[in-house]
C-alpha cells in the first residue's frame, strides 16, 4: 500500500470508533467487490494504447492484460441509523505500478432526512459516473472515453462532503458540496524518443459542486470542480503551477431498452505569464446502446480539442468505438470493443515511440473483458 495514498491514522480511528456507544452497538458489516479481467491488442508496435494518462504503459500488437484489469473490495459499516462508514480498496495499473490504493474511506453522519455529512477520503464527483466509473459491470461500455474522463485525473480527495437530497416537483435533486485536498496522481507522457516522462500532480485545495436531477428515465447533471494551486512536478522540480477549473454537464436517458448518454467538459487553467491557459481544453462524447435481451450492442464517439500548448504537439483527437455487452449471468458480463483513434499521434491514450508518425494513424485497439461483482 502506498503511504501517500493513506489517510492519517487519526481519521481512520475516528471513522471506526466514532464513540464508545457506537463501538458497543455491534455494527452491521457488509462486504462486496467488483473487478474486470481485460485483454487489449492493437494494430501497431510503435505506440502503446492505454486507458488513462495515469498508466505508464499500455498495449501494442503483442497484447496486454493490464490496461483494463482491476479489482476492488468495499466494506460498508453501519453503526446505527445516524452513523456509518465506507472503505474501498482498489487496485489497477496507474501511477507507475499496480499497488492497492484507498479510493474511499469516510465516516458518514445522517444529519437530517435530507442532509448527510461525510468526512474522510471520497471520490471527486467531476463526471456523470464518477462514483461507479471503476465498476465495469455497472457500465455498458468496456472503458470510459479517455478524451473526457482524462480531462481531470484527480479521482479522490481528503476532506469534507455534504450531500443534500430533495424533491422539486417531479424531479429528485441530489447536490454534493465538497472541499479538501486532492490526492497525488502521476501523469505519464512521451514527447521525445522512447522516454516516458512522469509528472506528479498535487493540489493543496479542492472545491466541487455537483448537482444531479432525475425524472423518470432521464438524468441530468451539472458540476464545477476547482483545484487551487494545482502543481506539476518533474523529477522533484516544480514544472508548472496554477489553478484548474473544470466545468461539466451530462445527460442520460435509459428506459430499460434504449440507453443514450453524453457529457461535455471544459477545462480552464489559470496562472501567471506563459502558463495561463496552458492546459485549456474542450471535450465531449456521445454514446448509445440498445438491449436485446441479454445482448447490448453500443457505439461511442469522443472528441478532444486542446486550446493551450500544454499538451505538446497534440491537436484534435477523436475516438470511435463499437462494442457489445453480453450479460451471461446475474453478476457477470462479457464485453468486446473495437476503438479507432485518429487525430494527432500524441493523443492522450497513446504512448508513441520515435518510429510512430502521423501517417501511422489511425490506431485500432481490439479489447475483450469480463466484468463481475460479488
Amino acid at each position: 500500500m502506498k503511504n501517500r495514498k493513506l489517510l492519517p491514522a487519526a481519521l481512520i480511528g475516528a471513522a471506526l470508533c466514532a464513540n464508545t456507544q457506537l463501538a458497543l452497538a455491534a455494527p452491521d458489516l457488509r462486504l462486496s467487490g467488483f473487478g474486470t479481467l481485460g485483454y487489449v491488442t492493437t494494430d501497431t508496435n510503435d505506440a502503446q494504447f492505454r486507458a488513462s494518462r495515469r498508466q505508464h504503459k499500455g498495449a501494442t500488437d503483442s497484447g496486454d492484460w493490464g490496461v483494463d484489469s482491476r479489482l476492488g473490495l468495499q466494506a460498508n459499516l453501519t453503526f446505527n441509523e445516524w452513523f456509518s462508514a465506507v472503505g474501498q480498496g482498489y487496485t489497477s495499473r496507474r501511477d507507475g505500478d499496480s499497488s492497492p490504493d484507498l479510493e474511499w474511506l469516510f465516516l458518514q453522519a445522517n444529519v437530517t432526512d435530507w442532509a448527510t455529512l461525510r468526512a474522510g477520503r471520497m471520490v471527486v464527483p467531476t463526471f456523470l459516473i464518477s462514483d461507479s466509473r471503476n465498476v465495469g459491470y455497472a457500465q455498458h461500455w468496456l472503458r470510459a472515453p479517455v478524451e473526457v474522463y482524462d480531462a481531470s485525473l484527480t479521482s479522490s480527495f481528503d476532506g469534507l462532503q455534504g450531500v443534500l437530497q430533495n424533491e422539486l416537483g417531479d424531479y429528485n435533486i441530489t447536490t454534493r458540496l465538497s472541499a479538501g485536498k486532492a490526492s497525488d496522481s502521476t501523469i505519464n507522457v512521451n514527447f521525445i524518443g522512447n522516454n516516458v516522462l512522469e509528472f506528479q500532480e498535487q493540489s493543496d485545495r479542492l472545491y466541487s459542486i455537483d448537482v444531479k436531477a432525475q425524472k423518470g428515465d432521464w438524468t441530468g447533471r451539472v458540476g464545477y470542480t476547482y483545484k487551487s494551486e494545482n502543481r506539476l512536478d518533474l523529477m522533484g522540480a516544480k514544472y508548472l503551477e496554477g489553478d484548474d477549473n473544470f466545468y461539466s454537464t451530462g445527460l442520460q436517458y435509459d428506459n430499460g431498452s434504449l440507453l443514450a448518454m453524453s457529457e461535455y467538459v471544459m477545462r480552464r487553467f489559470s496562472g501567471e505569464g506563459a502558463v495561463d491557459g496552458k492546459f485549456d481544453s474542450d471535450s465531449y462524447y456521445l454514446t448509445a446502446g440498445y438491449r436485446f435481451g441479454s445482448l447490448m450492442p453500443y457505439a461511442t464517439y469522443a472528441h478532444f480539442k486542446p486550446k493551450g500548448d500544454g499538451y505538446g504537439l497534440s491537436a484534435n483527437t477523436d475516438t470511435t468505438a463499437v462494442g457489445v455487452r453480453w450479460d451471461a449471468a446475474r453478476n457477470i458480463a462479457f464485453k468486446a470493443q473495437v476503438d479507432r483513434v485518429s487525430g494527432d499521434r500524441f493523443a492522450q491514450q497513446l504512448l508513441p515511440d520515435a518510429d510512430f508518425q502521423h501517417g501511422d494513424l489511425p490506431v485500432y485497439a481490439y479489447s475483450v473483458a469480463v466484468d463481475f461483482v460479488f
